[in-house]
């Protein structure tokens, strides 16, 4: 293999490194040797054939997509096992939905159906420098009361690419699933309209490719410009990342302009919208308001719940519904943090074999959140409300009814109840294994004084503004 190639692989094991868990990392992708074959081929050596299949199933697509975002070339991936000492003569190819294991040994051809789509399947002809991720289609895409809307424009522009609501200008805060609507117009386009040209890339993608094209001094001969004004569909995520750059913006305006006029399809992704977005250019904020301009929110409860509920069974995971119950009323910011809280548990059970306990769960979902996120769960809950009142959490857990105990214990449980929507029993469960009944008489009672007691309701603000900063 060449020098080149090998550091390739290097800085490719670095970005997967950071979109993937540290067990599946060490276990399935670093122990990949790879093996270029031809300029544009590479075959990956694996411990076993198992590897092969965890490989294809979980993180083929992950490999590809980085390779191909460091080189510019898509490669075509193979594999070969060491297993039963037959690493030259076990070979996956890659077709469309399928996988054939061949072993020269017995001459004997095995197919394995729907292991993996790769990258192509999504498209009859392929479109292999769209730059589009399989997973992000409309088929997998949650649709709730935080972006109905946004869906319904997002659809109508697949369906009508170039003639409605051009630009699309799609906003929202991070991990709230603006990169899967926008890739899930271009595949629904490429499906409809498989022979056109779409590009999908970054802001800090199209800046990265603008510098290096002036470096090179291939900008004076229009390779850049060719790439991105002779196409159907151009998708930018994270176009703030232009803001400020004053070279960049020149270039996007014009290749904005020579797109519009030719009436083609552009979709931009930004965490503000245009009116917002400080040091852009008046001109590029004209035209984004030229089109239609949708949010993304924070998704609903309801929502988190049915995106956890189609990731266990699309993944064929066995996970209780209060597990995911309890992972959608403490995770609330985004989509983001609640599939690492959910990948992160099913990665324990996974390689421990044991079974979820709460610390366990809690603990991932602590581990997962970051900091500021402003997620509240029944444990911070109950460390907040022990310190207002001077008294220890496992006072509020404990069978005691004396009033300096009993009363921080139900203003706890109506917090839980009113804060993170916590279901009576799985409240009760946090508290020591209380019934039910208790915690309903609780949440009823403090309900009832935090509308008549302004003394109660200001006792309840204070612990909720230290929640909020604690969160």
């Amino acid at each position: 293999m060449s020098e080149d190639f090998i550091k390739i692989w290097e800085q490719a094991l670095e970005a997967i490194k950071e979109e993937i868990s540290p067990i599946g990392f060490k276990t399935y992708v670093e122990v990949m040797i790879p093996r270029l074959s031809d300029e544009n081929t590479v075959c990956f050596l694996a411990p076993s054939n198992y590897h092969i299949e965890v490989i294809n199933k979980k993180y083929l697509d992950l490999i590809a997509n980085t390779l191909m975002i460091l080189t510019n070339k898509n490669y075509i991936i193979t594999f070969e096992s060491k297993e039963m000492g037959v690493s030259e003569d076990v070979d996956i190819e890659l077709g469309r939905g399928e996988i054939e294991i061949k072993n020269t040994e017995d001459e004997a051809t095995k197919k394995v159906e729907n292991i993996t789509q790769p990258i192509a399947n999504q498209n009859p002809t392929s479109n292999m420098d769209s730059g589009l991720n399989p997973k992000y289609t409309f088929e997998n895409y949650i649709v709730g009361s935080n972006n109905r809307f946004a869906y319904a424009a997002a659809k109508n522009v697949a369906e009508n690419p170039g003639e409605v609501y051009n630009p699309l200008f799609i906003y929202g805060g991070v991990g709230l699933g603006k990169t899967h609507l926008m890739q899930g117009i271009g595949h629904a386009i490429l499906e409809q309209h498989p022979n056109l040209n779409i590009r999908y890339t970054t802001g800090e993608g199209f800046t990265n490719e603008l510098v290096a094209s002036i470096m090179s001094e291939k900008i004076e001969n229009a390779s850049f410009r060719n790439k991105y004004r002779n196409i159907d569909v151009l998708l930018i995520d994270d176009i703030q990342f232009l803001v400020g750059k004053a070279k960049c913006q020149e270039e996007f305006f014009h290749t904005f302009n020579t797109l519009f006029e030719s009436g083609k399809q552009i979709i931009l992704t930004s965490e503000k919208p245009p009116k917002d977005l400080n040091m852009l250019e008046e001109r590029l904020k004209t035209r984004f308001d030229m089109g239609l301009a949708v949010d993304i929110q924070a998704p609903d409860y309801e929502t988190r719940l049915a995106i956890l509920k189609k990731k266990r069974d699309k993944e064929r995971y066995m996970i209780d519904d209060s597990v995911l119950v309890k992972i959608a009323t403490q995770v609330t910011s985004n989509i983001r943090e609640l599939e690492g809280v959910f990948n992160k548990l099913k990665a324990y059970t996974t390689f421990t074999n044991n079974e979820l306990t709460d610390e366990i769960i809690d603990s991932t979902i602590e581990s997962v959140l970051v900091k500021g996120s402003n997620v509240i769960t029944s444990k911070l809950i109950m460390q907040v409300v022990s310190k207002f009142f001077n008294i220890k959490v496992g006072d509020l857990l404990s069978s005691n009814r004396s009033k300096n105990v009993a009363y921080p214990r139900q203003i706890a449980m109506y917090l839980c109840r009113t804060l993170i929507n916590m279901t009576f029993p799985q409240i009760g469960k946090d508290f020591g294994g209380k019934d039910h009944t208790t915690v309903i008489h609780a949440c009823d009672k403090l309900t009832k004084e935090y509308m008549s007691d302004p003394s109660t309701k200001e006792l309840i603000d204070d612990i909720k503004k230290s929640l909020s900063t604690k969160g």
